[in-house]
């Protein structure tokens, strides 16, 4: 854990998650190159992340200088720390075909990443409007592996069956 750890750190933290998720997908993206339907649904991930963290970023800098300096969320911090340790590339290292992938994906998009980004949006709001575009674009965002994921690699054996490059 980080000591005396502030809200300035716990978005650093948060920040720093979905710039890691960012370039998990862009792995998928180059790993699925060979399926542009699959390769263009990863690509619209990385997009996504690249939001997320804008939208963070953006979050933090509409707070006061006394409200960054104040002490972080207990387990909104213990959650970021977890999401801290993990590495991009050895996740991707471990995807040999479309369904590791997709459940790799599944497991990312139902983490504490997620939720460490939910409390941020909930604690820290611009506005009531603007954290409910936020939580809408969160939702439709780790619900698009079931809605919009492409249909013929919508059963596990398909997605088995489409090997990872590189």
């Amino acid at each position: 854990m980080i000591p005396e750890a502030t809200v300035d750190d716990l978005f650093a933290l948060a920040i720093a998650a979905e710039e890691t998720a960012a370039e998990f997908y862009r792995g998928l993206v180059e790993k699925f190159s060979h399926e542009s339907d699959i390769a263009d649904f990863w690509q619209r991930y990385v997009l996504d992340e690249v939001s997320h963290a804008l939208w963070l970023e953006r979050l933090r800098c509409n707070l006061r200088p006394e409200q960054l300096a104040g002490p972080a969320n207990h387990d909104a911090l213990a959650l970021a720390v977890q999401t801290r340790n993990v590495s991009a590339a050895q996740t991707l290292a471990g995807i040999d075909n479309l369904d590791a992938a997709y459940e790799t994906a599944n497991d990312l998009e139902n983490s504490e990443t997620n939720m460490v980004f939910e409390f941020l949006i909930t604690n820290f709001p611009y506005d009531r409007e603007v954290a409910s575009f936020l939580r809408t674009q969160l939702t439709e965002h780790v619900n698009r592996l079931i809605t919009a994921f492409p249909n013929r690699f919508k059963d596990p054996y398909a997605r088995r069956a489409v090997a990872a490059q590189g």
